[in-house]
């Protein structure tokens, strides 16, 4: 029986080569939106490690024409997961008279985007209905438009 010479030769496995592509592809791009939800850049370095360490990006590898946004989610998820799981302070109070109608839109992206806050959660938090908050959130992408 001969042995198997697949790391013998010094090839890598198929894999890690994948996320080695998929890593200098997409990196800079991931750790950019790892950063907006972990301002701390030792935490962020981690959480892009074990982001491209991980078995969910394989999907992001087979799926060419959203691998972009599947790198996009992937990273967001993985941040708030560790922000959750490692985050020594709770977010701080909102204030109600912080809240005004022009701050509003971008105030309930960042309680989505980097808190991961459902529609239901943030409405509850900022004493208004769910329909605001989610038109809030459509104000606030016709900003981008």
């Amino acid at each position: 029986m001969e042995p198997s010479n697949n790391n013998l030769l010094g090839k890598k496995p198929t894999v890690y080569s994948d996320y080695l592509s998929l890593y200098d592809q997409y990196g800079a791009l991931a750790y950019g939106v790892i950063l907006q939800i972990i301002p701390n850049e030792q935490l962020a370095q981690e959480v892009l490690v074990s982001l491209f360490s991980s078995a969910s990006l394989q999907g992001c590898n087979e799926n060419v024409v959203n691998k972009t946004i599947c790198i996009i989610r992937n990273a967001r998820a993985k941040a708030v997961e560790y922000k959750s799981k490692y985050a020594s302070s709770t977010s701080p109070p909102i204030n109600e008279g912080q809240v005004s109608e022009d701050t509003l839109p971008k105030l309930v992206f960042e309680l989505s985007f980097k808190q991961g806050l459902k529609p239901e959660v943030i409405a509850e938090k900022l004493n208004i209905t769910r329909e605001r908050v989610l038109k809030a959130f459509n104000e606030y992408f016709k900003l981008f438009r």
